[in-house]
């Protein structure tokens, strides 16, 4: 890949919210950098890297934690000299606690240009209300 173009970053974005919807594992850690932070608004810790999110995903699932679906309401790209920025209004709907909940959030993915293809460097979500507004 010489040149990167808008569809490059969506489309490694799309196989990003595909394996978590699909709650496999394998296949959505190994579309992030070994050296990929992750910021949720939820959770009070920054993932300074993969393996810490990997952990803390471990004991989601351990816990019962299931992604039920995932579906972009919005989306845009931006592109950069060896990547591009993926943001988007997502939908998912998860199993917590036995019980299927809903919520919207914002979240922006950095790709960046590596000998794999495209790998997500930075990953922050953000909540938000029905309205739109961040919260």
């Amino acid at each position: 890949m010489t040149e990167i173009l808008p569809h490059h970053i969506s489309s490694a974005a799309e196989a990003i919210v595909r394996a978590f919807e699909r709650n496999d594992e394998n296949d959505y850690f190994s579309r992030f950098s070994p050296t990929c932070t992750f910021i949720f608004a939820p959770d009070d810790t920054v993932h300074a890297d993969r393996a810490s999110w990997h952990s803390a995903w471990g004991k989601l699932q351990e816990s019962g934690w299931r992604v039920v679906s995932c579906r972009t309401l919005e989306s845009g790209v931006r592109i950069l000299a060896e990547g591009g920025v993926f943001w988007h209004v997502l939908e998912t709907t998860a199993i917590v606690d036995g019980e299927p909940q809903t919520y919207r959030e914002r979240e922006t993915i950095v790709f960046e240009k590596s000998q794999e293809g495209l790998l997500a460097v930075h990953e922050h979500l953000s909540s938000v209300t029905e309205e739109g507004t961040a919260l």
